[in-house]
């Protein structure tokens, strides 16, 4: 069996979007693996079938996917160092958590061990991303952390509820864009909100319906197709 550190990066890419999948709760199947790649399902097929072959992937009859232990443990290792690079690139050198992203996507396929040291020590231990999401070796059960917080999608919340945003989610298309318009809109991890209305057209031009929220006394509208991508506490 391959260790993390010998694994390809479309490999590892699988992997740890897999894992963010399954930890959201969401069936895992080709046909979104695509989506979320920009790629032809044969492609993801034939992906899916080395993942099969080298042990780090399961298939049912459904054909849905489920990581094997030995998957858990290569995409917990990619997203630690994702992650603490975020922290790295927010805490010790200052740039927004809007910005990085897809810096971190590049360097979490070469940091070492050391950095991760490093970074751990000089930050205290962090626990979470800036974006809110779990730092695996660093909290109890990553793979548990949505269930463990009590944590609900903001779009499952009635109009009049008041929640705290826990964190944002990574199982989306182009995250950069999401995080750039909650940042846009002040909504970040920590964020404590009211719901005002769910599923409302400010206006009758507009093309999709919207969510209106209650944030420090003032309301903030945001698309009804982004509410279950922030997930809150109640």
């Amino acid at each position: 069996m391959k260790t993390a550190d010998s694994v390809s990066q479309t490999v590892e890419e699988y992997l740890e979007t897999i894992y963010n999948m399954s930890m959201e709760g969401e069936t895992v199947i080709g046909a979104r693996l695509a989506q979320k790649f920009g790629v032809a399902p044969p492609t993801v097929t034939e992906t899916l079938k080395r993942l099969v072959r080298d042990g780090y992937v399961e298939m049912d009859n459904k054909r849905q996917v489920r990581l094997t232990e030995a998957g858990y443990r290569i995409a917990e290792s990619v997203l630690r160092r994702h992650r603490l690079a975020e922290r790295f690139l927010v805490d010790l050198l200052g740039m927004e958590w809007h910005q990085v992203h897809e810096e971190a996507c590049r360097l979490e396929h070469v940091i070492s061990g050391k950095f991760e040291e490093h970074v751990i020590l000089n930050l205290k231990e962090p626990t979470t991303c800036p974006h809110g999401n779990p730092i695996p070796g660093l909290v109890p059960n990553a793979r548990t952390y949505l269930s463990d917080c009590g944590a609900v999608r903001l779009s499952t919340l009635a109009p009049g509820e008041t929640a705290t945003i826990l964190l944002i989610s990574e199982v989306v298309e182009d995250e950069s864009a999401l995080i750039l318009y909650l940042h846009q809109r002040g909504l970040t991890p920590g964020t404590r909100l009211t719901v005002v209305s769910q599923g409302r057209k400010l206006n009758p031009d507009d093309s999709e319906e919207s969510v209106v929220l209650l944030v420090d006394g003032r309301e903030v509208s945001i698309m009804k197709s982004i509410a279950p991508k922030i997930w809150v506490t109640r």
